[in-house]
């Protein structure tokens, strides 16, 4: 149940923090929106504005319900070997680390954007290292809210 609820609550703050790329995509008035990656070609087919901004949400959606989810279960399997301390600032931090890793040179080649995103440009990487970042301390400040002190590990 942990599991699920951890992969609500990624989903949820990447959705929260995808809202001013969302504001900016109605109003028309920005084209390289933040902290979303443009996917231009998918599968070689050139995708019009609303199809690189309906994948580009897609692929942060779902980065942030995999953070959220992996997140969960490594900390309920004790599989965080650096810090070993589950749900602390540090652990979260670190292990978005490690997935911004992960996603830029695994996810960012899958979706042909290339690796660390050098063909989507120069701040890609930093986009998705400021999203990670946000997604882990935001996940930490809503553990820290909401998981009262008897269920702490």
């Amino acid at each position: 149940m942990d599991i699920l609820l951890g992969t609500a609550l990624g989903t949820m703050i990447a959705f929260v923090l995808a809202i001013p790329a969302i504001l900016l995509e109605t109003s028309r008035r920005v084209k390289d929106l933040p902290l979303l990656i443009d996917v231009h070609l998918w599968h070689g087919k050139k995708l019009n504005e609303g199809e690189v901004f309906a994948i580009g949400l897609f692929v942060h959606l779902l980065v942030g319900a995999l953070y959220g989810c992996l997140y969960v279960l490594f900390a309920e399997e004790g599989w965080l070997f650096v810090t070993n301390d589950p749900y602390s600032l540090q652990s979260l931090l670190v292990f978005a680390f490690f997935a911004w890793i992960l996603v830029n040179v695994v996810v960012m080649p899958i979706i042909g954007v290339g690796v660390f995103g050098r063909f989507e440009g120069k701040g890609a990487w930093f986009e998705t290292l400021v999203s990670l970042a946000l997604e882990g301390l935001t996940l930490w400040v809503l553990v820290q809210f909401y998981q009262p002190y008897y269920f702490m590990i």
